[in-house]
């Protein structure tokens, strides 16, 4: 399924994870030379600048070719222009697969292509179909296969909007159920996508997906809270079903949104906490903050200036008790440097030592020149003057 060679895939991430280590100090600098000089990697980009780069060359490549091509025989399919997008499509694969044949893995160039080539499929079947259900029914779809062939981060979260914008049709347009429960099936999804997630990460494969399952994740979690967020669904519920809100009325189900506005952020910064999961806890902190910004829309109780001046007292006081509580503390929540809290740390640290100081050539075996004497059977080999 995987487009890249196995083996360069696996030395890409493995060297990846030796630089992660490096960073916590289980391993020297020394180490990660060596791993770099033994693993033949993909070829990436690391620098976000150039990558992004070499993705705008990639764009422009891969919008000539196409154009070239429409130029060509846009006037012999006048009738039928949205085959041309399908053509489109097979060409921004052939690009995909030509990059992973020649190891060009997360270099910006193949990633215009894996982009391109997915935009003009989802358009395809778009336009042929007139409809959005089956627009973003394809995105999902080839999102996700070009996610598992590719190892495309951006393509897992191209399909998480697929499958909520596949569902949102349904729900709104379609009009399966009514759209008073839509907040909830969202947040069902994205309880089914944080699942995927916890299933996801304990796979073996994980290696390869993990920022892909981290792009789910910060999804599901994102999709989670402002599902149930009272500002957006009360926006919504005005702008989709023209509820009317005024003092003695408000959307239905108030009292829940109102509730898990703050419960959700709150249950993602205790469980983050627990677990030491770093985005988890950046995503409680801010969703807290936008559940401020909330009741804060709504209700005005003090000006806004003397409200940013007594919040940024209590968050620099809070930091300020939070560094002196747990500056000195050497497990558990601490404010001491991170050394990972990955639990095969160690194992993996371990792995990639002993893979790039093994020798696996065969040693010749040394030759000793060692003369006896000739003597018979009782000198044991000695000669007679012994």
């Amino acid at each position: 399924m995987i487009a890249f060679n196995k083996s360069l895939l696996e030395n890409t991430f493995l060297v990846a994870e030796a630089k992660e280590l490096k960073q916590k100090n289980f391993i020297t600098k020394a180490d990660v030379d060596a791993i770099e000089k033994d693993l033949p990697t993909l070829k990436q980009q690391t620098n976000l600048l150039v990558r992004f780069g070499f993705f705008l060359l990639g764009s422009f490549l891969y919008s000539s070719i196409i154009g070239m091509f429409s130029m060509v025989f846009m006037q012999a399919l006048d009738s039928y222009y949205e085959w041309v997008l399908f053509v489109n499509a097979i060409i921004g694969f052939a690009g995909c697969e030509f990059f992973s044949r020649v190891n060009f893995r997360n270099f910006g160039l193949d990633n215009a292509f894996v982009l391109g080539a997915q935009i003009a499929l989802i358009a395809a079947f778009g336009v042929m179909t007139e409809s959005f259900l089956v627009g973003f029914g394809v995105m999902s779809i080839i999102a996700i296969i070009c996610c598992l062939r590719y190892v495309n981060a951006f393509s897992a979260l191209m399909s998480c909007f697929g499958i909520i914008g596949f569902f949102c049709t349904l729900i709104i347009e379609n009009k399966i159920i009514p759209m008073l429960y839509l907040p909830f099936i969202l947040f069902l999804l994205s309880t089914i996508f944080y699942f995927f997630y916890i299933k996801g990460r304990n796979m073996q494969s994980f290696i390869y997906y993990k920022n892909s399952l981290q792009m789910v994740q910060i999804f599901s979690l994102l999709l989670g809270y402002f599902s149930l967020n009272y500002l957006v669904v009360r926006e919504l519920s005005v702008e989709l079903m023209n509820i009317v809100v005024s003092g003695a009325n408000d959307i239905p189900f108030a009292f829940l949104f109102y509730g898990f506005t703050f419960i959700i952020p709150i249950i993602y910064i205790i469980y983050a906490l627990k677990s030491k999961d770093k985005i988890m806890l950046y995503i409680g902190f801010l969703t807290l903050c936008f559940s401020f910004f909330t009741i804060r829309y709504y209700y005005s109780i003090i000006p806004i200036e003397i409200a940013l001046i007594l919040a940024g007292i209590i968050l620099f006081a809070l930091t300020y008790w939070s560094i002196k509580l747990l500056k000195n503390k050497e497990s558990g929540l601490t404010f001491k440097p991170d050394h990972g809290n990955n639990k095969n740390a160690l194992s993996v640290a371990e792995l990639l030592i002993i893979n790039s100081e093994i020798n696996v050539n065969p040693v010749a075996p040394v030759e000793q020149n060692i003369n006896f004497g000739g003597g018979d059977f009782s000198g044991g080999g000695s000669s007679g003057s012994f």
